[in-house]
């Protein structure tokens, strides 16, 4: 089977995202949530066609920030879904989009 050519291959996008929080809050418990808010502003079909996906191993503890993949149609669409988090387990947090590249090690610190 032939491979696609680097033209017809969709492109990605990387945001960093930035969790203002008065509390640690646990990994799992985040990603769930950023999995729940996409699905519920984008839908079963937006999430497919956006290629919404959170890459764990970007997580950082100690500056609350992780990365997520999308598609580079739907930056504007995935940052609304994220940014709609308000709270995890009953807390008030805040989920903020930091900056976007086209390279994950360019926002890594």
């Amino acid at each position: 089977m032939k491979t696609l050519q680097p033209s017809l291959k969709e492109r990605k996008r990387y945001i960093l995202i930035k969790v203002i929080s008065e509390f640690d809050v646990e990994k799992e418990k985040l990603f769930d949530s950023v999995a729940k808010a996409g699905l519920q502003f984008l839908g079963e079909l937006g999430m497919a066609k956006a290629g919404l996906q959170i890459l764990p191993e970007t997580y950082d503890q100690k500056n609350k920030t992780f990365i997520v993949r999308t598609g580079h149609k739907f930056v504007n669409e995935a940052k609304s879904a994220l940014i709609l988090i308000k709270e995890i387990d009953g807390r008030k947090v805040t989920l903020k989009s930091v900056r976007v590249s086209g390279v994950v090690d360019k926002l890594k610190p």
